[in-house]
């Protein structure tokens, strides 16, 4: 390779194919860059993917951001400028960007367009960084009783989460102080807390800003809903990209437990695949062979398997009550709709020991 190149502390200059092409320390690819400059195996093509940033975001981020004609998209959405400077950020520092992808798509929840580009805004003065679960931590100055410095009624100390109904925030960005639930900005915040205040850390959902006031900078918000998280002992801001402190980053309806029939170690995901007759859990296999009505058992998540069939779902069930537990039928015994039914089937079991409708006539 015959590039010649530059490499300071700062940026890197290199010229390739006739054209001089400079990158800066928060370029997401400038340490790969200095040491495929330093590489004699690279050549000029790899010079140039290296300097392109659209390039390096697609290459970093998995696919998950594109970039088509300078603008970048998540999932078919356009992301402001500030996404993009967050996304190299994360990268740079090699934070997850799971959590900034999270942080998009609680950006698109949010019900309000004016107030997703109102919260760019206000996110821009740095020092709220994005949490695993794709929320952001602002700041907020309560007294030294942890209530609201205004009407002192609302408790702020750690664990506690506010809310209130969305349309009783104010959503008009040019009125201040009016109603909803305020964060701010490190220095918002720790101005109007003062020295006889606290401040705290809050949690935020993107998804529940409402308004970003005009007035002191845009450096406040109004939001439906925040958990206190921590008290800031020491005065001064939190890192700026990310906080790996407050939320999980593996996502909530992800469950990897699996269930086993205890009559053939069948397994599965999905609980209503088997039944449960108080004494082991069967597959719908083991079930029928057990029994040869598998539609007359709870299964495992607590549905009640129905079949038309075997009883019908009006109050009176024709006479055909579901199967249950002693201890339901006698929860069940003076709810309308089952009083008949019980007579038939107080005193039999099926093969598996639930009660049942009698066979005999009685």
């Amino acid at each position: 390779m015959n590039i010649p190149y530059i490499i300071t502390d700062k940026t890197v200059t290199a010229i390739v194919e006739g054209k001089v092409l400079t990158m800066n320390q928060d370029h997401p690819n400038f340490d790969a860059t200095t040491t495929a400059l330093n590489d004699e195996s690279t050549n000029e093509q790899d010079v140039k993917n290296l300097f392109n940033v659209g390039a390096a975001i697609e290459d970093l981020s998995q696919g998950d951001i594109v970039v088509k004609d300078g603008v970048a998209y998540h999932k078919g959405e356009a992301i402001d400028n500030y996404c993009v400077d967050r996304a190299i950020a994360f990268m740079r520092e090699n934070k997850p960007y799971k959590a900034l992808l999270k942080f998009f798509d609680r950006l698109q929840a949010n019900p309000s367009k004016r107030a997703v580009n109102e919260l760019y805004r206000f996110l821009e003065h740095k020092n709220m960084p994005i949490t695993p679960d794709g929320h952001f931590i602002a700041y907020k100055g309560v007294d030294l009783a942890y209530m609201d410095k205004y009407s002192r009624k609302f408790n702020n100390s750690v664990g506690q989460v506010l809310e209130m109904t969305r349309n009783k925030v104010d959503d008009d960005a040019s009125i201040g102080c009016s109603s909803g639930f305020h964060a701010g900005s490190y220095e918002y915040a720790d101005g109007y807390g003062g020295q006889n205040g606290r401040l705290m850390l809050v949690k935020i959902d993107p998804a529940d800003v409402v308004s970003v006031p005009n007035d002191c900078g845009c450096q406040k918000l109004r939001t439906c809903r925040y958990e206190v998280v921590s008290e800031l002992e020491e005065r001064k801001p939190l890192e700026e990209c990310y906080n790996g402190q407050y939320g999980d980053l593996e996502d909530e309806s992800e469950d990897d437990s699996e269930f086993f029939c205890e009559g053939c170690d069948y397994t599965s995901k999905d609980p209503n695949e088997f039944y449960d007759d108080g004494r082991e859990i069967l597959c719908e296999t083991c079930t029928e062979a057990a029994c040869g009505d598998q539609t007359r058992y709870k299964t495992f998540s607590g549905t009640i398997a129905t079949n038309e069939d075997s009883y019908a779902d009006s109050s009176d069930n024709h006479g055909k009550a579901p199967i249950m537990d002693q201890d339901d039928v006698a929860k069940q015994s003076y709810k309308k709709g089952y009083t008949d039914a019980m007579d038939k089937f107080h005193s039999e079991r099926d093969c598996l020991g639930r009660f049942c409708p009698k066979t005999s006539k009685s």
